[in-house]
């Protein structure tokens, strides 16, 4: 996942994402470079930084907007040339020749050296001191992910990879729906399964792994950065406009599984950039289908920037996080992990064994999850069942109890009032507090409310 500089729960600055034309913004290692506002109690001031890393130390891109333009100017000139340098040597056409020539191997002569992120059919003893991958099956070079180390850095670009019952669970959903052309963003488990299984599916792979260049051709994989929209190469560029292209705009979906602790914003901007795209190929205006997979309390911030994204109850597990999986050591609710989709959630069938369709909200959801009458919704986020609270007139955790104090629900050993915010709110952009506590978000969810109620009454009558 993943600026020191970048801490949102600091209280002596907070940071803000600005819109700006990226392609007039200097670059870094990892393209175009976003362009931040930094407010403290005296004062604000606008800042470039490296889209991908939230940690300086990872990529030390950084240069204060307001800089002459002298110094903007050799700064910009020297991380093109540092990013010249960070593209240099990769070869995908002949990454994708050398992969052909090791599947025409026997497994047993298969070598591949997992320091270098290459197959080795020369020059062996020159990795000897390296960490190799010796008798390769052909289920192993088609599924890279499962041999590849995981990058696990949690400040530029960890790693946590869907488990195979989620993968198979994400699958079915798409083939129930009909979707054959899959746009898989920074998601290869998806990739791998359709590339490898589905004659009746076709993907193409975008991620910022460049050690996938080996696994995958030219026309299944581009290296690319989605917090700022950018192919390294210009070729996959064209390979992604031709993918979208040949789809005619009909069929096509959007899964992306970003880092967790990654910037909202930009992600949006992307997104929504795609969708711009999708919508200029489809005649028809169709709105692409987008499945956004990001943890439930998340759910504020994202529909903040994309609210057509609803969340689903399913929860997504990975191989390779203790805690987002349903193991020994996961937690008590299961995985936080869930689905964001712009999809009818009423489409959308979720697996039996640990799912149930709710016939108030016409919808499949938890099994722990229960239709509260009060609030017209199965209102459990978290993988536990959610109690009404009558004064909040919402429904909440389990756990909570209402504080008169804090004119709210809340956790029962929590300090009163001691939340000290300086940024503004999401909502209606007003310094002091957040989004889940804006008193214009509060009177929306009140009328909300108000109408349903209204309106089952109408049916009740219309029964009676």
């Amino acid at each position: 996942m993943k600026q020191n500089l970048f801490k949102d729960d600091d209280n002596n600055h907070n940071i803000e994402v600005l819109n700006s034309d990226l392609k007039s913004n200097p670059k870094c290692c990892h393209g175009p470079t976003l362009l931040f506002s930094r407010r403290t109690k005296d004062s604000t001031r606008k800042f470039y930084a490296c889209s991908a890393c939230r940690d300086r130390k990872l990529c030390n891109f950084f240069l204060w907007a307001d800089e002459s333009e002298q110094a903007f100017k050799r700064k910009s000139e020297l991380w093109n040339k540092e990013l010249l340098n960070y593209v240099k040597g990769i070869d995908h056409r002949k990454l994708f020749v050398t992969l052909n020539k090791i599947k025409a191997l026997q497994p047993e002569k298969r070598i591949f050296c997992q320091t270098c992120s290459i197959f080795l059919l020369k020059n062996v003893e020159k990795h000897q001191d390296h960490l190799l991958l010796k008798i390769i099956s052909n289920y192993q070079l088609d599924h890279p992910s499962e041999i590849l180390q995981p990058l696990d850095n949690p400040k530029k670009e960890a790693q946590y990879l869907f488990s195979n019952k989620s993968t198979e669970c994400i699958i079915n959903i798409f083939r129930n729906l009909k979707y054959k052309f899959v746009i898989c963003i920074g998601t290869p488990r998806i990739h791998e399964y359709i590339q490898a299984n589905c004659e009746d599916m076709d993907s193409i792979l975008l991620d910022i792994d460049k050690r996938y260049h080996t696994f995958f051709g030219p026309l299944e994989f581009c290296w690319y950065n989605s917090f700022n929209n950018y192919f390294f190469f210009k070729e996959g560029q064209q390979v992604f406009n031709d993918f979208v292209r040949n789809t005619n705009g009909d069929n096509t979906v959007l899964v992306t599984d970003p880092p967790f602790g990654g910037r909202i914003e930009p992600l949006a901007e992307t997104f929504k950039s795609i969708k711009q795209q999708y919508r200029q190929v489809n005649n028809e205006g169709r709105n692409l289908p987008i499945f956004w997979i990001f943890p439930y309390f998340m759910e504020p911030q994202l529909q903040n920037f994309l609210p057509d994204l609803k969340m689903l109850d399913y929860k997504v597990e990975y191989d390779n996080h203790p805690l987002f999986q349903n193991g020994p050591k996961g937690r008590k609710q299961g995985s936080p992990v869930r689905i964001f989709t712009n999809v009818e959630a009423k489409l959308i069938k979720l697996p039996e064994d640990s799912y149930k369709y709710c016939k108030f909200c016409k919808k499949w959801v938890s099994n722990e999850n229960s239709h509260c009458k009060l609030c017209n919704d199965c209102t459990s986020k978290n993988g536990e069942p959610y109690k009404h609270c009558t004064q909040c007139e919402k429904c909440v955790k389990p756990n909570w109890k209402h504080c008169n104090a804090c004119s709210r629900c809340t956790q029962i050993n929590h300090v009163c009032q001691e939340l000290s915010f300086l940024g503004s709110c999401f909502q209606c952009k007003q310094a002091g507090h957040k989004k889940s506590n804006c008193p214009q978000v509060e009177k929306q969810h009140t009328q909300k409310r108000a109408g349903k109620r209204k309106k089952g009454s109408k049916k009740k009558r219309k029964i009676e």
